[in-house]
């Protein structure tokens, strides 16, 4: 087994160039990497490790977009100035992932990078609007929209040589709210059975641009049709009941065949239910605040 540890974005694209394909793994937080593997024996012809890379590691704001860094932590996220600021969905998702410890480790790019269809964030990440930014063997950079970042079938749309690096989030237009809130077994330490995110701008009382998206249903999160429940009309919790029949009858139609179908198109009421209490607390403070 060969470890490199590249400490700038040009060496981890030499990395790539030289060492991607079967055999090779991406590593950081190990969160997922090593349990996936614990109890067998394994072997990888290479690791690549990103937790040396300060670039990766930070968030800033710049040219009107937010940018988080592949390896930024969920503690980090959750906590951060900005993230709160302008993203109290995105701080709720990574204050929700696993337990502290998990959130000490994880990483923002393992979390997406797994593409699994419970993952806390990529739901949150559709309905910011965000882009993935993606890093070549050849140091070519190119951006994806979340939505083509993670390909129906629950899978990156990354070449071999390929990383994520950081994730471009645009600035929130005045009046924007957004929330996430997911079911799991527990309060604690749970992976989500079925998750909610919601971003949209209230203007003159009323809802605009409206996005949500679903998790923990399909193979990977999507954006949900049933946005049109809330488009145009007054935030308040009499929306529960055309909501809640929206969002059940996507669910039945997503997944017709699974087992948790009847569970999930249930539960989604409660999820319904819980989003738009954490809407009306957001309108509620931006409305108080000087």
């Amino acid at each position: 087994m060969n470890f490199f540890q590249p400490t700038t974005l040009p060496q981890l694209a030499q990395c790539l160039a030289e060492q991607a394909g079967p055999g090779c793994h991406l590593i950081a937080g190990c969160t997922d990497f090593l349990p996936q593997r614990n109890g067998t024996p394994w072997d990888a012809r290479a690791l690549i490790s990103l937790v040396n890379l300060a670039e990766l590691g930070q968030i800033r704001q710049e040219n009107g977009l937010v940018s988080l860094g592949a390896t930024c932590t969920h503690t980090q996220v959750e906590g951060h100035p900005l993230v709160r600021q302008y993203f109290p969905a995105l701080a709720q998702a990574c204050g929700s992932v696993g337990s502290t410890q998990i959130r000490n480790r994880g990483t923002v790019g393992g979390n997406v990078g797994n593409a699994s269809p419970a993952g806390d964030l990529y739901p949150v990440l559709l309905v910011l609007g965000a882009r993935g930014v993606v890093l070549s063997g050849n140091q070519a950079v190119r951006r994806l929209p979340m939505e083509q970042l993670v390909l129906p079938q629950g899978a990156l749309a990354l070449e071999p040589d390929e990383a994520i690096i950081a994730f471009e989030l645009p600035v929130p237009s005045p009046g924007n709210l957004n929330a996430f809130v997911k079911l799991g077994e527990r309060t604690h330490v749970t992976i989500a059975k079925i998750s909610l995110s919601a971003s949209l701008t209230l203007h003159e009382g009323r809802m605009e641009q409206v996005r949500l998206a679903l998790g923990a249903v399909a193979r990977r999160a999507f954006l949900s049709s049933s946005s049109s429940a809330l488009e145009g009309k007054s935030l308040s919790k009499a929306l529960l009941p055309e909501l809640f029949d929206a969002l059940s009858r996507e669910v039945a139609a997503s997944i017709p065949d699974r087992p948790s179908m009847p569970y999930k198109r249930q539960a989604v009421r409660g999820l319904a239910d819980d989003l738009l209490s954490a809407l009306l607390h957001q309108a509620r403070d931006v409305s108080q605040q000087p």
